[in-house]
């Protein structure tokens, strides 16, 4: 239980005790209430200075959670470094579709175990060995966004595969081409706008013609600007669109030789300002399944207050869960607040701005200095 001046009220705090109108002794509010916004506006109206909150307690998901992410985050170390045995050790000759199924199906059974923590994973993680994070990163997305259309297991399992290979096609390119960091010869650039071709013809002998599709077309684009054929609409495959979406979303997300990677905010607005590129309807279920606010990232209210966002979820990717660190008048709290965006009492809150550079700097020095156990 904590005396808390009402200034430094959060929706989604719990009353300890009960709020009583001054003079008169009437119950205003009782314990266990949970404040909105209207209760908060109630308290201040009757010129009550403090009043007691409890601390609140992470969720049983949340828990559950902490004991997840450091196995998933193993699982999915170990899935990259076995694609990249997979694909680099590819032979057409000894291929066995056991492998790739037992590939794909761990995938399969970590979108099942907790989907909004594994796509957590591919904002978090940063590997030296790009192209194969990014295999692995594309597949878990498509997977994502297949479970959002309805596909069942057999076809998410298509897709992941499709989403696993669609790059395979870049081994025959050079290392030194594909990482370069600067301008490459027009010799080079058209060589790795062949990479789609070549990864067809990889995967012509033993894969679906949905998988072969998926790794000729994955940089068509909707509206036909995309290559290598300029394939458009309905033309273009439908798994491919699919993995179009997350091939580009984790590329921008990704650092590269030549750029750092862009935040998610600034990956998806990259995306709907050239939308009309990608299926409209499809981009609508991508919309709503990536997270736009990762783990670790601090915004500020709408009301002011600033936060750090401890869980996304992938139906609701703009009401991210945080911990408010600090109220509207920018003091630091003396005791950090959970607040859910997705709960009813606090949909007229919502995350108006990120903080990066300074202000970012500056509000997690001021965390750091008031609870340094807090990361």
């Amino acid at each position: 239980m904590h005396a808390t001046k009402v200034d430094q009220l959060i929706p989604g705090m719990v009353l300890a005790q009960d709020v009583l109108i001054p003079r008169t002794g009437v119950t205003l509010l009782s314990v266990n209430t949970k404040l909105t916004v209207e209760m908060i506006r109630r308290i201040g109206y009757f010129d009550i200075n403090t009043v007691y909150v409890a601390a609140l307690e992470k969720s049983d998901k949340e828990k559950n959670e902490e004991i997840l992410a450091p196995v998933m985050a193993e699982t999915h170390d170990k899935s990259v470094a076995a694609v990249e045995n997979f694909i680099t050790n590819y032979d057409q000759d000894r291929f066995t579709q056991q492998i790739l199924d037992g590939l794909v199906g761990d995938l399969l059974e970590q979108v099942e175990m907790d989907a909004d923590l594994l796509l957590n994973l591919t904002h978090m993680k940063s590997y030296d060995n790009y192209l194969f994070s990014h295999a692995v990163n594309v597949s878990i997305m498509s997977i994502i966004i297949g479970e959002q259309l309805g596909y069942s297991k057999a076809e998410l399992g298509q897709l992941g595969v499709a989403a696993l290979l669609h790059d395979i096609g870049m081994l025959r390119i050079s290392v030194k081409t594909w990482r370069n960091n600067g301008s490459l010869t027009p010799d080079e650039y058209q060589e790795v706008r062949n990479h789609p071709f070549y990864g067809a013809e990889y995967l012509s002998k033993k894969m679906t013609e949905d998988i072969r599709a998926v790794a000729a077309q994955h940089h068509e684009r909707y509206d036909g600007s995309g290559y290598p054929r300029g394939l458009k609409g309905s033309n273009i495959n439908y798994k491919a669109r699919i993995v179009a979406l997350a091939d580009v979303y984790d590329a921008l997300i990704s650092d590269r030789p030549y750029r750092a990677r862009l935040n998610p905010q600034e990956a998806i607005r990259l995306i709907v300002s050239d939308q009309e590129g990608f299926d409209p309807q499809l981009l609508k279920v991508f919309l709503l399944t990536m997270a736009v606010y990762p783990i670790g990232t601090y915004v500020k209210l709408n009301t002011g207050e600033i936060g750090k966002v401890i869980r996304i979820t992938k139906n609701q990717p703009f009401r991210p869960i945080l911990t408010i660190y600090s109220d509207r008048q920018g003091k630091i709290l003396e005791v950090p607040i959970r607040l859910d965006l997705n709960q009813d009492e606090n949909h007229l809150l919502y995350v108006k701005e990120t903080l990066t550079g300074a202000e970012h700097e500056k509000i997690a020095q001021q965390i750091s200095n008031s609870f340094p156990k807090q990361k």
